[in-house]
């Protein structure tokens, strides 16, 4: 049972590092991991033989001549995902490749939805239709949905937006689907895009914050999103900035927490009326009284973010949603303002992936419940 246990180990610890760091030989594996040529020989075959891994494209020979290393990746083409996105006002469904490539996919941007029952309504139809132009369900690994709200081992215990509470909707969608489903919160999943594929692949320790209607954020703990006691962890939205939060209180789970309620960019709209991207736009065009608008936001921000980097000392803050599209405003003047605030060092980073991080997380989603991977930096 021992041998099996460390054996299961050094296979995750394996494909985590083909992963990051292909292409990558055998020998390189062995001596990151410091496991025995012979182990990373016998998993590798079984890795290979399994479809996951392919071994090819020859390097270069060493300085003493020599056989020259057969090099390691990921085959992207081994399975697919069905990934998801369940939200009443923008979803969507796409089918990835385990690289997280997208194929195929529909949006419904366009349009509302009044109800989930009407969601999945849709959803389901679109779904077969996806699936079968992939090319039937035995392509299929297993699906990957986002929600907004509060999940727990695969259960949705509470969705204000969904209207869903205590419901076990990946049981349900399994049954339709005929296949593996896992369902996870939208910012988590985000994090996790990020890991893999963005802006966080060069750090371990990092916190992905989300700035939108609301404000949220996941927290990446050693390669892994760290959930804390009843998977709340990262709804910073709640924290509190200001003492005048003792008498606009109570904050509960179907309101905007005191931080959002100030910062986020729904509170900016009430008080310019104009999209965030809009004023952006302005502001890089002149416009000094918008630009001043949006310092005065990214102040606000800062005002949590500091609190976040003093309690936790992650690597780095990755701003992802359409906080992102401000990049070149407020790169450097946030970083000014956090180092002014707090002492604790931090890189400030914005997420270059956009929409494409979530995607990206619910195929890292499949690749961590079915391998138990890690999505290391790549150095």
């Amino acid at each position: 049972m021992k041998n099996s246990s460390v054996k299961l180990n050094n296979r995750s610890d394996i494909l985590s590092v083909i992963m990051a760091r292909q292409p990558v030989s055998r020998k390189q594996v062995s001596e990151i991991l410091g496991i025995s040529p012979a182990a990373v020989t016998n998993i590798v075959d079984e890795l290979i033989s399994c479809g996951l891994v392919v071994e090819g494209a020859f390097g270069e020979a060493s300085a003493r001549g020599g056989r020259r290393p057969i090099f390691l990746r990921i085959r992207g083409d081994a399975g697919l995902v069905l990934t998801a996105a369940f939200r009443l006002q923008n979803a969507w469904i796409s089918v990835c490749d385990l690289m997280g490539n997208e194929l195929f996919s529909r949006s419904y941007a366009d349009f509302a939805f009044d109800e989930m029952s009407q969601l999945l309504q849709v959803l389901s139809s679109d779904t077969v239709q996806l699936i079968d132009r992939a090319g039937g369900r035995e392509r299929f690994i297993g699906a990957s949905l986002s929600v907004p709200g509060t999940v727990e081992e695969n259960r949705i215990l509470y969705s204000p937006e969904l209207g869903l509470v205590d419901r076990d909707l990946a049981a349900v969608l399994q049954r339709e689907l005929q296949m593996p489903v896992y369902i996870d919160k939208d910012v988590y999943l985000n994090a996790l895009g990020e890991n893999w594929m963005g802006a966080g692949w060069d750090y371990s320790d990092f916190v992905v914050v989300t700035i939108g209607t609301g404000i949220g954020s996941a927290i990446i703990i050693n390669n892994r999103i760290y959930r804390g006691h009843c998977s709340m962890a990262g709804e910073i939205g709640y924290m509190i900035t200001g003492r005048d939060a003792l008498e606009s209180g109570p904050y509960t789970l179907t309101d905007f927490g005191y931080f959002e309620k100030n910062a986020s960019l729904q509170t900016l709209k009430s008080r310019t009326g104009m999209s965030f991207q809009h004023i952006v736009s302005e502001a890089q065009n002149g416009n000094t009284e918008l630009k001043n608008r949006i310092l005065q936001n990214a102040d606000e921000i800062c005002l949590g973010l500091g609190s976040v980097i003093s309690l936790l000392n992650p690597q780095a803050i990755i701003l992802h949603g359409s906080y992102a599209a401000a990049e070149p405003l407020l790169a450097d003047y946030m970083g000014e303002r956090l180092r002014y605030l707090t002492p604790v060092p931090c890189d400030v980073k914005f997420s270059k992936l956009g929409d494409r991080a979530l995607s990206c997380g619910c195929v890292g989603n499949i690749w961590q419940k079915k391998h138990q991977m890690q999505f290391l930096p790549r150095h």
